[in-house]
């Protein structure tokens, strides 16, 4: 045994134990960890009673007394346990209801006004959970089985790998695509603020259509992973909006605006782990179709 053996055996034992799994284990491990993390820190965000929050629960009649009093405590709440149950006892039927509340929450955005960029750069929230479901497989029409858990079946279907695949792809195109929208066509305000952390004035920023080149420069990005994803794209991808979502925080925005974004980190991770299973699996199908 090694020195790093003995003083940490439980996390070398982890660490062989990746390494020695499939790369279809990896993929699900990735998913749902990703799913997990998202739903914590959108909990974090309930739980910190977020007046970008208020909005949402007036569209719906709701007072901000009553959202801040205690309704934000009850939404953060069940997202947080959303992640965990993701993480610990991921049932089916906990997958579809992380994928169509990323969705409503996402539409949620433009229904108060604020754009439809908005649901798309929350692509991730929704894309995510939605590959894993379609990796795990749903219930269908059977009641009992949505309320099993999605453990990753011995087998998966050629379909099951190719549509994953699409689902995580596409949150990731769109997610780069809405955040483009946000500088070419909304001039957000707080990115002002991140080229100011790097002294670029605001006059500077309009005046070289800094706005105008970083958007485009984001939307191009997302359709070069819609149209061809190669590796490198996708590590450049991760890299990228690793920077760029660190400047949140780093401007002072709250923390969890970083974490319940991991989506953007998780997408391009997962896009390369899965490239050949995605490739093998199109080619059977192509296959199989032509004889």
């Amino acid at each position: 045994m090694t020195t790093k053996e003995a003083i940490d055996p439980a996390g070398s034992s982890l660490s062989r134990r990746w390494a020695r799994s499939s790369v279809l284990t990896k993929l699900y491990w990735l998913l749902r960890v990703g799913v997990a993390v998202e739903y914590l820190g959108h909990g974090w965000a309930g739980l910190s009673r977020s007046r970008a929050w208020l909005p949402y629960y007036d569209l719906f009649g709701i007072s901000a007394d009553t959202a801040v009093g205690w309704l934000m405590y009850v939404t953060g709440s069940v997202d947080i346990l959303v992640g965990l149950v993701v993480l610990f006892f991921p049932l089916r039927i906990v997958l579809l209801h992380a994928t169509v509340w990323g969705v409503f929450t996402a539409l949620l955005r433009p229904a108060v006004g604020e754009g439809w960029w908005e649901f798309l750069e929350r692509g991730g929230n929704y894309g995510m959970p939605l590959a894993l479901l379609v990796l795990v497989g749903g219930g269908g029409w059977s009641l009992r089985r949505w309320f099993t858990q999605g453990h990753l079946p011995e087998q998966v279907s050629d379909r099951a790998l190719v549509w994953s695949h699409w689902a995580a792809r596409v949150g990731l195109a769109l997610l780069l695509i809405g955040h483009g929208g946000f500088a070419l066509f909304e001039n957000k305000s707080y990115f002002y603020k991140y080229f100011a952390f790097f002294g670029i004035d605001g006059g500077t920023v309009d005046s070289a259509n800094l706005m105008a080149v970083l958007g485009a420069f984001e939307i191009l990005l997302g359709l070069a992973v819609l149209i061809r994803p190669v590796k490198p794209l996708l590590w450049f991808v991760l890299t990228w909006k690793l920077f760029t979502e660190l400047l949140r925080p780093l401007v002072g925005q709250e923390w969890f605006q970083f974490v319940e974004r991991d989506g953007d980190y998780v997408l391009p991770v997962a896009l390369v782990i899965g490239a050949g299973l995605y490739a093998a699996a199109r080619h059977r199908l192509r296959t199989r179709s032509a004889t």
